[in-house]
């Protein structure tokens, strides 16, 4: 029987999708990540084999974005809603500042998801541009010093921060925080094969220029 008790999960011709296994994201932001899955979810690339679903949360206006009430979003909703113990449940957020300025402790982070058993961490350092930044270059390709100006990512305007203008470089128009399909999702596999080259495998997140988005996406491409 399909699990109607999780009111968020998509329908297909006015029925629900009664997948074999969930993966609940609950994201930092509130555009970028959203519509990357979002577009990637309705892509050939994704497994729509009727064993997989995603469910991106939405999180409520006012509700902080630092890491530790996006997973207390994660925790409201398998409280809440009648997932299996097969269900997996992914954080999708940023290092960015949060260690350096506002103190917060990752290592409490990373002990409090591992405590959870279904609960898993996709950090990107320093912010989910990274992994877009992977589908279009390999990071060894860049100078020590645009490496650093990227691991430090200064605002540069309002709107804008150095890897969004690198981003908007090398996919050849201005990068708006709404990633176009047409250009990341042809370029995910390319993306998470370098961000596995990239990545040191024994840290439960990336501590210098990575992303651990590849994680996630390898379960949820199609094979």
């Amino acid at each position: 029987m399909p699990r109607d008790s999780i009111p968020f999960i998509r329908t297909i011709g006015g029925f629900f999708i009664d997948a074999e296994k969930f993966y609940i994201l609950s994201f930092e932001g509130t555009v970028c990540e959203k519509k990357y899955f979002a577009d990637f979810r309705d892509s050939k690339l994704f497994n729509n084999s009727g064993s997989i679903e995603i469910i991106p949360l939405k999180r409520p206006n006012g509700r902080g974005s630092d890491p530790f009430s996006v997973k207390k979003l994660l925790q409201e909703a398998k409280e809440e809603f009648d997932f299996k113990s097969t269900d997996e449940f992914w954080l999708i957020i940023d290092r960015d500042h949060w260690e350096t300025i506002h103190k917060l402790d990752f290592n409490k982070l990373v002990l409090e998801c591992k405590a959870e058993n279904n609960f898993h961490l996709a950090m990107s350092n320093p912010c989910f541009e990274i992994w877009l930044l992977l589908h279009l270059k390999d990071i060894a390709e860049f100078s020590i010093n645009e490496q650093r100006k990227i691991y430090e990512n200064k605002k540069i305007s309002n709107s804008k921060n150095y890897i969004d203008i690198v981003i908007s470089d090398l996919q050849g128009k201005s990068y708006n925080k709404r990633p176009d399909p047409k250009i990341f999702i042809p370029k995910i596999l390319k993306a998470i094969e370098r961000a596995k080259k990239n990545d040191n495998t024994i840290e439960d997140y990336p501590k210098k220029i990575g992303t651990h988005i590849y994680k996630i996406m390898e379960k949820l491409i199609l094979k």
